[in-house]
């Protein structure tokens, strides 16, 4: 009785793999008509997760004492470069002019002009660098 149990297990087992193989070699055939040409998949193109790069204008200052700024503007955020530093900074409420701070430094620009000076809640704070004047490009030679 255990042998005869053994070989109906043997055979189950035996017919499953054949179903099982039979199934897998008819997915891996392609039915194609004669002349057709059979393609491959296409294979997924390459993907780019890199993000583009921030497009900042730059504006560049001559201050007093010939102090040199470099503000980098995008939307609402301010990049400033002094000799000795670099902020970040986002744009703050302003009456008049473009503020932006990180909380402990501003940069107050109005027109062509601007300072950079400590952050302080009455906005008398120690004036970094004052009396900052956009650089004009230097115009092109005439003929």
């Amino acid at each position: 009785m255990l042998r005869q149990r053994t070989k109906s297990a043997v055979l189950v087992a035996g017919a499953g793999l054949g179903i099982l193989l039979t199934g897998v070699t008819a997915a891996q055939q392609t039915s194609s008509t004669p002349g057709e040409s059979v393609k491959p998949a296409a294979a997924p193109g390459p993907t780019n997760n890199v993000r583009p790069a921030i497009k900042w204008n730059r504006s560049d200052y001559t201050c007093e004492g010939g102090a040199k700024i470099a503000v980098y503007l995008h939307d609402t955020v301010a990049k400033v470069r002094t000799q000795d530093h670099m902020y970040m900074m986002r744009q703050a409420h302003s009456a008049d002019g473009n503020r932006y701070s990180d909380g402990k430094i501003l940069w107050w620009g109005k027109g062509d002009t601007g300072f950079l000076q400590e952050d302080t809640p009455d906005g008398d704070g120690k004036m970094l660098v004052k009396g900052c004047v956009l650089d004009k490009p230097a115009e092109a030679a005439k003929p």
